[in-house]
């Protein structure tokens, strides 16, 4: 009798045991993915992932970084882009001040549309130059000067169909010469952006 109760207990005991034993087994197989080595693993693949960025971050930058030439013709047309706000500045001040002199600001004008002239051909020259990768880089800046260019032909229009009347306006011409500098201002700014995308300066 004895003896049997003896065996009855172990069993007994060894049955309560198995569900924490076959608990901890799981527990420790799960361990190996949520526990520290798990922990390894993912924070591997993370760098690994990083890295990959970082490797394609560098690559787009090798395929759009502008060459001697591309770097030139912006120097061209940043330069080119300054002496038109400068113009329009002049202009504007012109307009509101009480030397004003309708011939004398026609010149002017003459000059601005001969200076906007250049800048469209310049700017033309550099877009063309561009590879198809550094347009990729850069088609928000591009979509944006263009926008802006129509704004200054518009300007420009205006201001020549003001400067036609007898007796022009010089409020009116005042503020279609600050609309210009205006324009212009964001071209400088655009430039710039673009010119940190090609690596050709850096963004302040």
């Amino acid at each position: 009798m004895r003896k049997n109760g003896l065996m009855s207990l172990a069993v007994l005991t060894a049955l309560s045991l198995a569900p924490a034993v076959w608990s901890q087994g799981r527990g420790g197989g799960g361990g190996g993915q949520g526990g520290p080595q798990g922990a390894k693993q993912r924070g591997a693949g993370q760098q690994q992932g990083a890295g990959q960025q970082q490797r394609d971050r560098d690559q787009q930058r090798l395929r759009i970084q502008a060459t001697d030439w591309q770097r030139d013709q912006y120097r061209t047309c940043t330069q080119t882009t300054d002496r038109v706000r400068t113009q329009a500045r002049q202009m504007a001040q012109a307009a509101k001040g009480g030397g004003y002199n309708n011939e004398e600001f026609r010149q002017q004008h003459a000059r601005l549309q001969e200076q906007v002239r250049l800048l469209q051909q310049e700017h033309e020259r550099f877009m063309q130059g561009l590879s198809d990768d550094q347009k990729a880089g850069v088609q928000e800046r591009i979509r944006h000067m263009e926008q802006s260019r129509e704004r200054l032909h518009t300007q420009l229009q205006a201001m020549e169909k003001e400067l036609a009347q007898a007796d022009p306006d010089r409020k009116r011409l005042q503020e279609q010469s600050r609309e210009m500098e205006r324009v212009m201002k964001e071209w400088q700014k655009c430039y710039r952006e673009m010119g940190a995308e090609l690596g050709i300066e850096v963004q302040q």
